[in-house]
């Protein structure tokens, strides 16, 4: 059986784009960094995201049935970190700021410059090993000419173009 640690070893070399997944409820509004969040389908549209079972979003994503994908650019490097749960990074993790627009018809809070953004309802979860993978169907989707920030070997990386 492979270790564990022999994976993430590995899966540390695969680039990974960095979004921050939201949700809005009863509770208010609430966000999360997410690395697993990738196409499901075009046809019809969805997207799937991977959440750690202990993870305080995901009850809410399955209470309230909508979520946001939102692909972060470079210049939002801290705000991922905030909403990986980085302790001295607590004030950013507020949706009042400039880089939060707040959707009339979803209440889902949305990154401002995101590279794209996608808004889903969420249709199913299947429960694996140490996560859930949920699967949303797209409802908006946005994007724009930002680079999206890449996540690899444990740091976040901005895109460029060979030479």
């Amino acid at each position: 059986m492979l270790d564990p640690t022999e994976f993430t070893s590995a899966m540390r070399k695969a680039v990974t784009p960095v979004s921050i997944v939201t949700t809005s409820g009863e509770h208010g509004p609430h966000g999360a960094t997410v690395s697993a969040a990738c196409s499901l389908t075009a046809a019809p549209p969805a997207v799937l995201i991977c959440i750690n079972k202990k993870s305080r979003i995901l009850g809410m994503i399955e209470e309230h049935g909508i979520f946001c994908v939102n692909y972060v650019a470079p210049q939002h490097d801290m705000l991922a970190l905030a909403f990986a749960g980085a302790p001295d990074l607590t004030d950013p993790r507020s949706f009042t700021s400039e880089h939060w627009t707040i959707d009339q018809r979803t209440s889902l809070p949305v990154l401002s410059n995101a590279a794209a953004i996608f808004t889903c309802l969420h249709i199913q979860t299947v429960s694996f090993g140490t996560h859930r993978i949920l699967i949303g169907k797209v409802e908006r989707a946005e994007s724009s000419e930002t680079k999206p920030l890449a996540y690899w070997n444990g740091d976040f990386r901005e895109l460029t173009y060979p030479k």
